[in-house]
């Protein structure tokens, strides 16, 4: 029986990975089309404002090269303005901190760039909402619009974004084309950080964070997206917390960015999807750094899951302020499918290396057959399937390399939703440590 088990499990986990080549392959196909269509912007063309939002603590590695890339963004044209967040719970550690060395790259490299601007948060508060929501009140304040305003967009960035240059014109088109669309998550690259200190697993790990991106987010949204129906209702997804934009009367009636438990990027998606409001996607991407370590890594993953494990938090919210759109029974069903993505990706690491380890000791005894050989390839194939079919532009990784970091890095992500379940059960809800750049 466990033998059998186990290779039903070794098929439909390759039958899941095959589904997932189809997927990043008409993901490509959909991005290449849509920016195939998305031009520079015009200036006689009616166009909304939009201010980027870009809250930095404990920055110090890159914050200057964060300025040089913004520099470069807005004088390409679509943005209007450029918000850098200090926090004051950035505590001294003996070292510059984060806000004098902005202030010094923005004097150094944008003295006559005003739409490069920065902002301290006074507020000391566990989750980063505090600075975004400072940010978007001076951003009103600057253009002029009243609560409820249509013409004003906010976008979220981390400090390690690089979004393409395309993403600001193809967000103006979209909000012109699509008036009724008050939110947008662009698609994402996740890269390997080029500073000293990263490990060999930064390389698997942006090969699974970008393969889940092309083919799990962007078929969700897509199902996300169709007709009116329960089965685009309950598709799960949210917004990452970059690379996403909201328009500010959407904002205003949710009652700014949401700070009720960790992870505001994915509450302020589930919140959209609870109200039914669509989340419109991006093709062009935003490239995100990965963590540089395994500790890193852990520290990520675990933050991660547990934010992934806050959909509760974020339905009772909605529902105490009177703002799920959805069914009863349609926001059961979204409940279960969230759940189930962190449940399945704990349980996915020990039952595939069990799997492996049952196999291997029974060839070793030499009571292996021909199903137990098929079990070990299926079984050992499967982490490391998405650095053999995805190419990656730039990516000096050996091919031998990739799949072994994949594999090390997908293990990783599984061990650290036990700890993260754990968190959550205890109702922890402080916001993890900051992971090292």
């Amino acid at each position: 029986i466990a033998r059998y088990a186990a290779l039903i499990l070794a098929g439909s986990l390759l039958l899941r990975r095959l589904t997932e080549i189809t997927e990043t392959r008409r993901c490509a196909s959909w991005s290449a089309a849509r920016l195939s269509s998305v031009a520079p912007p015009n200036a006689e063309e009616q166009r909304v404002h939009l201010v980027c939002i870009v809250p930095v603590y404990h920055e110090q590695q890159i914050v200057a090269d964060a300025v040089a890339c913004w520099k470069s963004l807005v004088q390409a044209g679509g943005v209007d303005e450029v918000l850098f967040v200090t926090t004051a719970k950035e505590e001294d550690d003996g070292q510059r901190s984060t806000r004098a060395l902005l202030a010094a790259a923005l004097d150094q490299m944008a003295s006559g760039e005003p739409r490069l601007r920065m902002a301290h948060c006074a507020t000391v508060d566990r989750f980063r909402a505090a600075q975004l929501n400072l940010a978007v009140s001076e951003a009103r304040g600057r253009f002029d619009s009243e609560p409820g305003s249509s013409r004003l967009w906010i976008g979220v960035y981390n400090a390690d974004s690089r979004p393409q240059v395309s993403t600001f014109s193809e967000l103006q088109q979209r909000a012109r084309a699509q008036p009724d669309t008050r939110a947008y998550q662009q698609l994402a690259d996740y890269v390997v950080p080029r500073r000293e200190g990263v490990s060999w697993l930064a390389g698997g790990n942006s090969v699974l964070q970008t393969w889940w991106t092309r083919s799990h987010y962007w078929a969700r949204n897509m199902r996300g997206s169709g007709s009116p129906h329960w089965w685009s209702a309950t598709s799960p997804f949210s917004t990452f917390g970059h690379g996403e934009f909201i328009r500010l009367d959407l904002l205003d009636e949710i009652g700014g960015f949401p700070d009720f438990a960790y992870a505001d990027g994915l509450l302020l998606g589930w919140i959209c999807r609870l109200m039914d409001e669509r989340i419109g996607l991006l093709a062009s991407r935003d490239r995100a750094e990965v963590p540089r370590t395994a500790r890193d890594l852990i520290t990520q993953q675990r933050a991660w899951m547990r934010g992934l494990l806050n959909f509760g938090a974020a339905v009772r919210w909605a529902r105490a302020r009177s703002a799920v759109s959805l069914s009863g029974p349609e926001v059961a069903l979204l409940r279960c499918q969230h759940l189930a993505i962190p449940l399945a990706w704990g349980l996915s690491t020990p039952t595939v290396v069990t799997g492996i380890g049952l196999a291997i000791e029974r060839l070793r005894r030499g009571k292996g057959t021909l199903a137990d050989a098929a079990i070990l390839l299926g079984l050992a194939s499967y982490p490391v399937i998405p650095a053999l079919a995805s190419s990656r532009e730039g990516d000096a990784t050996s091919l031998l390399v990739r799949p072994a970091a994949a594999a090390a890095s997908w293990m990783v992500e599984g061990i650290a939703f036990w700890p993260a379940l754990v968190s959550h059960l205890l109702k922890n809800q402080a916001a993890p440590a900051k992971t090292p750049r």
